[in-house]
């Protein structure tokens, strides 16, 4: 019965840190918080993670990878 009291425990802890991440960006301030930029359109290697306010968009740079990593190569 003890263990049911501590798994309610951890369950209820986990919603309420989980919480802040599913809040919306929907101003300019969320927008850099979040470490992006507001822009009227995003530029190609940028992601559009919310909005900044009335016709601009919040985007954040997409890490695209080569595939080809220095620990990649073997001999």
């Amino acid at each position: 019965m003890k263990i049911l009291y501590l798994l309610f425990a951890v369950f209820f802890l986990t919603l309420f840190l989980c919480a802040g991440f599913t809040q919306d960006i929907n101003t300019r301030r969320a927008c850099r918080r979040a470490r992006g930029i507001c822009r009227r359109t995003c530029p190609s290697n940028f992601g559009r993670i919310g909005r900044c306010g009335f016709r601009q968009s919040c985007c954040k740079r997409t890490w695209v990878s080569s595939g080809c990593h220095r620990g990649d190569i073997t001999v």
